[in-house]
Formats: C-alpha cells, sequence, structure tokens
C-alpha cells in the first residue's frame, strides 16, 4: 500500500469533494444513503441502480484512473457483472467524495484505508474523530516546525539583505 501518497494521484478532488453528505444519524452518508442528487424521483431503491465505471467518475467529476485506484488501494470495492466489468451502486458516489475530501485534507492513503474501513462500522464516529483528530496534532506540529524555519530563514534572508550580522565577510 503507498502510504506516501498524500495527496490523490489524480489531481482532481476539489470537485468531487464538494458532493459529500454529512453524515445524518450518526451514519456515514457514504455507507448506507444516497444523496437525492443520486437518487432519482428519492426512490429509495435507486442505490440499486447499477453504474459503469465511466458513469461513476463523470457522477463524481473524478477520472476513472482514481475510481481503479480507490479499488485498488481497497477503498471501493464494486462488484463485477458477468463479463468482469465493474458496477458500482448509486451510494458509491457519496464514498468517492468522501475519500476525496480525504485526500484534499492530505491524509496519506494507509491512513485513508483505516478511516474508509472504520467509518463503515457501527458507532464508528468516536474512532474516526479519535483518528483525524491525532492527524490534525501531526500535522499542526508539522505546521509549527515548518513556521520556526521560515522565521529562521527570514532572519538569514535579512542578514544577508542588510550585509549584516554575518559570520563571515562574503567574497
Amino acid at each position: 500500500m503507498r502510504s506516501d501518497a498524500s495527496n490523490d494521484p489524480s489531481g482532481d478532488g476539489a470537485a468531487a469533494s464538494q458532493r459529500v453528505v454529512s453524515p445524518r444519524g450518526g451514519r456515514p452518508a457514504h455507507s448506507l444513503e444516497s444523496t437525492s442528487e443520486s437518487s432519482p424521483q428519492g426512490n429509495p431503491d435507486s442505490n440499486l441502480v447499477s453504474l459503469s465505471i465511466s458513469e461513476l467518475a463523470h457522477r463524481c467529476h473524478v477520472s476513472t484512473r482514481s475510481l481503479r485506484y480507490y479499488e485498488e488501494q481497497g477503498l471501493l470495492l464494486p462488484s463485477r457483472n458477468a463479463v468482469g466489468h465493474r458496477r458500482y451502486q448509486a451510494k458509491d458516489a457519496d464514498c468517492v467524495g468522501f475519500i476525496q475530501r480525504l485526500y484534499g485534507a492530505g491524509l496519506p492513503s494507509d491512513l485513508i484505508l483505516t478511516v474508509v474501513r472504520e467509518w463503515k462500522l457501527p458507532d464508528s464516529a468516536p474512532r474516526v474523530e479519535a483518528l483525524l483528530r491525532t492527524r490534525h496534532a501531526e500535522l499542526s506540529r508539522e505546521a509549527e516546525e515548518l513556521h520556526a524555519k521560515l522565521t529562521g530563514l527570514e532572519a538569514v534572508l535579512n542578514a544577508v539583505t542588510d550585509n549584516t550580522d554575518l559570520p563571515f565577510t562574503p567574497v
């Protein structure tokens, strides 16, 4: 599994990230329910409608390459028809949007897999929240370290620009 992939390989996360529906009733929208956008005429059986990979990609504003990558990572599990073509349910669009938001937030593939798998389990919100809060704390520490480095670099730049406080004489 690629744990170093902190961004979606397709780079098309911005458009799809707007399609994610907030969980309702403590259940993830991507795992059990579909939005009215993906449910024609509000028919609850429309989730049983089978979509091809290109139809799902179009619906989610992502590439088919992204969907295949998500399958390779274990993030999406399409069924296969008689000739082996991938088939998706309408609710998979919400899952793709959720995955896109996680990639857009800078989560690595291995953590996204953990979050997606955990999110599909009952009463998962507290565990998923803990995972995301841990990642938030890690990113906050990294941001503080980068800020300290930028401050140090600015001091060096100012010294070079002003030709002061340099421990040596430029040649």
